[in-house]
């Protein structure tokens, strides 16, 4: 049998529905590698970055595991197309999903996406000794300031309208601007409206959206990609960890959680000491 044509270190992969349904899934067939290429594949990275994420996989190898996730559906290129240039958000929609030009791609570090990558793993051996209860906050180089002048607005994305409230009611109380969406179409309306938010608390499990894909798009979008964001989940397998992570999450929580968790956290990725 002919071996696959190894692929061009340039061109750059995306996980598909069903690949994202074997990272959620717990009875997956495939190997823990194949696992971690998945990981990688958020439309960002091209093969020679996901192989330099990998170095303990042969480039031969790698490239023989990323043609049969391609031929099992499970990944795929990323089609050219012509990236958000503009920070205006009037016409922001998360319906229809515009992959990063590769040529953008290309251009980040690749030390940037190996040290998310460092990162998420350091988590996961964390998580390991304390049993998979997730509580992640990067620390901000700085304090940022609140973009109505005043108050930090916090957009609070979450489809349970109990847990919702509850966490609008807390902010509230310690000073903060509440905004809340609970569907896709109603996060890219709150987008849209200024000032932009100072922060987002971001559930995985939406109702016709997920969690990970909004992240992706938000740090896609010019205008919206310094945002911190925290992930408020239910999810706590460490592919789903490693997947926020090193799509450049800013902080991951599982539920249920304390409040005082969570504020520490938001004072975290704000910088607020």
């Amino acid at each position: 049998m002919t071996a696959p044509t190894p692929p061009n270190p340039e061109t750059v992969y995306e996980i598909s529905e069903s690949g994202r349904q074997q990272l959620k899934g717990g009875s997956t067939s495939l190997f823990a590698d194949a696992l971690r290429i998945l990981v990688l594949a958020d439309g960002k990275l091209s093969f020679g970055q996901i192989a330099k994420n990998l170095p303990d996989l042969p480039e031969a190898i790698l490239g023989r595991m990323v043609f049969d996730l391609q031929q099992k559906g499970f990944m795929q290129p990323v089609k050219s197309a012509k990236s958000a240039d503009s920070t205006d958000l009037s016409l922001l929609d998360f319906s229809s999903y515009i992959p990063p030009d590769p040529a953008t791609v290309r251009g980040q570090r690749d030390e940037e996406f190996a040290l998310r990558l460092q990162e998420a793993q350091s988590y996961l051996a964390l998580m390991k000794e304390q049993g998979y209860a997730v509580r992640i906050a990067r620390q901000a180089a700085s304090t940022a300031k609140p973009s109505s002048g005043s108050t930090y607005s916090v957009l609070v994305v979450e489809d349970e309208p109990a847990l919702s409230a509850a966490i609008r009611k807390f902010l509230e109380l310690e000073r903060f601007a509440p905004r809340v969406a609970a569907s896709r179409d109603e996060v890219a309306a709150e987008l849209r409206k200024p000032p932009l938010p100072d922060l987002i608390l971001l559930d995985v499990m939406l109702a016709g959206a997920s969690g990970f894909e909004i992240l992706q798009r938000v740090r896609g979008h010019p205008a919206l990609k310094q945002i911190p964001v925290i992930m408020v989940t239910a999810m706590s397998a460490r592919e789903d960890v490693m997947r926020a992570l090193v799509a450049d999450a800013n902080g991951y929580i599982t539920k249920p959680f304390k409040f005082d968790v969570l504020m520490k956290s938001m004072r975290a990725v704000l910088g607020i000491r």
